[in-house]
């Protein structure tokens, strides 16, 4: 199980998620960058300022091709008007003169005006002259007054629109021509409708352009902002296209060095974790880690195995007494604690110890179960070992006494009392040797060399055979070659402990039967008896060190209580397995399943 604040990033070229053996709860967060407001696309502001500017060159042009038109015509208009002027002057004098500039002013639709060179109206097509007044300060009579030809346009006073006036010297006389500028307003109308639609059409042509060229310059943009999304998500194949536009390669460029880095430190850091992890989920111990609000942050594979279901928050968390180490962890230090937990029952150590101020506590606990077995098993076996050799020692005291007492008497039962003692040392060197025996066998690894097992057995039976006679027992042997790798000693010990116990668990006129043979690549040693059997309740403890079945019987006969001990070590460190079964009055089996030898 593996919980963490982030979790689930892939690595390049790697479907999202990493399965593992552990868990992980990602919480979400928000991003740190708010959105700006009124966020617009460059393509849409490339197209407005764009709009805008040529919007605003069109009308540029358009007043400059008005402006220009404007001149042109009232360049053409002035040289009509000075024509006109010079004809007005030309027919001067032939006749009545009012008569003949109303003639050409009806002809030709222009005013003229006679001025004298101090200013006043001689005469005038289109109003009385006494009527007008002093026109010696009109600009264009000025000039003319100075010899040149003089133009000006303004508001006629007298008819109230806007006119074109012209005024040329002539000796004695200026003569001025004029005509209202609606001829060129009219003109410039149509002129104007023809520039709006070049403009609207020059126009549209710039924005088109604009379009186009937008798509161009953002088409590459997009593809480089989905390709830095995509990164961001966690896609690290991502190969940025480059550009023949040099900023559009530069940020090409810029974003590949950024995933290649990223790449590498993400590759490190997965590596890292991966290391970590690894290591994490290699040890025997439950390792778990609790935030500062009691979340579960991470917990190894032994935790769930040791613990059962590891809870997601801490108050779910059992032991009930894990949860207050946790919490004391936080405000100081805390001493490991022992306690029991499960079913079946197993000892657990724990040990807890904050991490840093945020109140982050790791918590580590330790299966000793088996150590606790073992510490138990160690003084279960001084209090059996003390208790017996306690009891032929102190048989041995007291016949002692006793025979001491007989001898200074000249008594008859000395000869008893010596036999006590002798036998009570003899049980107390038998228990020695298999303490010794069972200490050697623990502490030493079996020497393996290739060993016959029918023939061994069939030597350690021969040497047992007065004994079981002696007895009054039979002792029959079937044995087959097979060899087997094993420590020839230790060997010898069992099978002699093997017939040893059924000797003295069989009474006279009973039998034992002894038997090798080989099954599913191991070799296989029998040894039954017809003795007085195993009661099903104590079939599983007879292996155990000072473990008696009958103990009356059992000293009486000059058990040990080591010598199946001695025997299930000596099976189990070559590989094999040592099994009983009995029924009680028919006697017992105990089968030895060895490896063969390859």
């Amino acid at each position: 199980m593996y919980t963490s604040s982030g979790c689930g990033r892939r690595s390049r070229g790697s479907p999202p998620g990493r399965p593992t053996s552990s868990r992980c709860v990602v919480s979400g967060t928000s991003s740190s960058m708010s959105e700006p407001p009124g966020r617009s696309s460059i393509s849409s502001r490339v197209l407005v300022t764009g709009g805008i500017v040529a919007l605003a060159l069109v009308l540029l042009m358009m007043g400059m091709v008005e402006r220009s038109v404007r001149s042109i015509w009232l360049a053409d208009l002035d040289e009509h008007l000075v024509d006109l002027g010079e004809s007005v002057a030309a027919g001067l004098g032939v006749g009545d003169d009012d008569a003949w500039i109303t003639e050409v002013s009806n002809r030709t639709g222009v005013r003229v005006t006679l001025i004298a060179p101090d200013g006043l109206v001689v005469a005038d097509s289109h109003e009385e002259e006494a009527e007008l007044e002093n026109h010696g300060d009109r600009p264009e009579v000025v000039a003319a007054l100075r010899g040149e030809v003089g133009q000006a346009t303004r508001l006629s006073e007298s008819s109230g629109f806007a006119q074109r006036y012209v005024a040329l010297p002539f000796p004695g006389l200026v003569v001025r021509v004029s005509t209202p500028t609606s001829v060129i307003e009219d003109r410039l109308s149509d002129t104007r409708r023809v520039i709006a639609m070049a403009g609207v059409t020059v126009a549209a042509l710039a924005i088109g352009l604009l379009v186009l060229t937008s798509r161009r310059l953002v088409r590459p943009l997009e593809r480089l902002a989905a390709q830095a999304e995509a990164v961001a998500a966690g896609d690290l194949t991502v190969v940025p296209e480059r550009s023949s536009v040099t900023e559009l390669d530069q940020m090409a460029v810029a974003l590949g060095s950024i995933v290649r880095d990223l790449g590498g430190r993400i590759d490190e850091a997965e590596q890292a974790s991966s290391t970590l992890e690894a290591v994490l989920a290699s040890l025997p111990q439950a390792t778990l880690l609790f935030s500062g609000d009691d979340t579960l942050v991470y917990a190894n594979p032994a935790a769930g195995e040791m613990l059962g279901r590891v809870p997601e928050l801490l108050a779910s968390l059992v032991p009930l007494q894990l949860q207050e180490m946790i919490r004391s962890a936080r405000s100081g230090s805390v001493a490991p604690q022992e306690m029991e937990h499960g079913l079946p029952a197993r000892w657990l150590r724990a040990v807890a110890s904050r991490v840093d101020d945020s109140g982050r506590v790791v918590l580590i606990v330790s299966d000793v179960t088996e150590r606790a077995r073992l510490e138990a098993m160690r003084r279960d076996f001084v209090a059996n070992a003390s208790h017996e050799l306690k009891t032929p020692v102190a048989t041995a005291i007291a016949s002692a006494e006793a025979l001491q007492i007989a001898l200074s008497r000249d008594d008859p039962s000395a000869e008893r009392f010596a036999a006590r003692v002798s036998a009570s040392a003899r049980h107390l060197e038998r228990l020695v040797a298999d303490l010794l025996d069972l200490s050697r066998l623990e502490q030493e690894s079996p020497v393996l060399a290739p060993v016959d097992l029918g023939a061994l057995v069939v030597e350690e039976t021969e040497g047992a055979r007065q004994r079981v006679e002696d007895n009054g027992l039979t002792l029959s042997v079937e044995t087959i070659p097979v060899t087997i790798s094993g420590d020839d000693a230790a060997l010898r010990t069992a099978i002699r402990n093997l017939i040893d116990n059924a000797v003295r668990h069989t009474a006279a006129g009973g039998s034992i039967y002894v038997r090798v043979g080989s099954s599913d690549g191991f070799a296989v040693v029998d040894v039954a008896d017809t003795g007085e059997g195993i009661p099903t309740a104590d079939l599983d403890r007879v292996f155990e060190r000072f473990y008696r079945v009958d103990t009356a019987r059992s000293r009486e006969t000059g058990g040990t209580g080591l010598g199946l001990a001695i025997v299930r070590h000596v099976v189990e460190g070559h590989g094999g397995r040592v099994s009983v079964t009995s029924e009680l009055g028919q006697g017992s089996t105990f089968t030895v399943e060895l490896p063969l030898r390859p």
